[in-house]
């Protein structure tokens, strides 16, 4: 089992969207468990139309577990365990734990998906006690990142984030990139010039599919899985495979 978290700090980089179709991709030949730690559980809307409550129990009872917000999905390879609002509230009851029932809980939510190939972390953008628990107790962490300035400007703090949780930082991926515009290349190139080889080099392009797709609860593949949109996302997956 490889577990994965996907954080970045500032909302809106596609982190959901990137998580739902990646859990998509990888299910072809694995089996999935997704983790929605994000209260606005976006991700457990789109896998299931009742998302189930506990895993904010499970995020302050080291002695309960997730099994309670576990779900099956339409898809035969993949399973979540969903967020509610709850989960927002939970944040503080979890600040109140001692440093090691914080750890202890951390382990057990991720080593829950043991059964499972893959189990993906959907991440809140707001970082907490309870986000640095969950990112340090998995096996490596992705950062996607919509190009601008102070998105890259912003790109050592993260990443020193992930080193303080003691994960391992398995990169950085770009998302909404506009190759027609000559700004976006640019600040690619200055991304490579921070990060290195741990920029991926598959990009997920700004794309109407991709936003389509997601309004009418499809993947990417599922929409229209001929264009290069839907197939970046099965490109980033054997990307992030070889990578973990």
């Amino acid at each position: 089992m490889k577990s994965i978290a996907f954080y970045n700090n500032k909302g809106g980089v596609a982190k959901t969207t990137s998580v739902i179709n990646l859990g998509y991709e990888l299910a072809h030949e694995s089996k999935v468990l997704i983790i929605d730690t994000d209260g606005q559980a976006n991700c457990s809307r789109f896998f299931t139309d009742k998302p189930k409550a506990g895993l904010d129990k499970a995020l302050t009872n080291v002695e309960v577990t997730p099994e309670k917000a576990l779900c099956k999905t339409r898809y035969e390879n993949i399973d979540i365990i969903t967020a509610t609002a709850a989960l927002n509230r939970a944040t503080v009851r979890f600040e109140k734990l001692s440093d090691e029932e914080q750890e202890e809980i951390a382990r057990n939510i991720i080593s829950f998906g043991s059964e499972y190939d893959y189990v993906l972390l959907d991440m809140p953008p707001a970082l907490s006690q309870m986000t640095e628990k969950l990112v340090s107790a998995c096996d490596v962490v992705f950062i996607p990142i919509e190009l601008g300035t102070f998105s890259i400007q912003g790109i050592p703090t993260v990443t020193s984030i992930v080193s303080r949780c003691g994960a391992k930082f398995g990169g950085c991926f770009v998302t909404k990139f506009d190759r027609k515009n000559s700004a976006d290349e640019q600040l690619l190139k200055q991304l490579k010039e921070i990060l290195g080889n741990k920029t991926l080099n598959s990009k997920i392009p700004f794309s109407r599919v991709i936003k389509n797709s997601i309004s009418g609860g499809l993947t990417a593949s599922e929409y229209m899985g001929w264009t290069a949109p839907a197939k970046s996302y099965a490109a980033l997956a054997e990307e992030i495979k070889e990578r973990v």
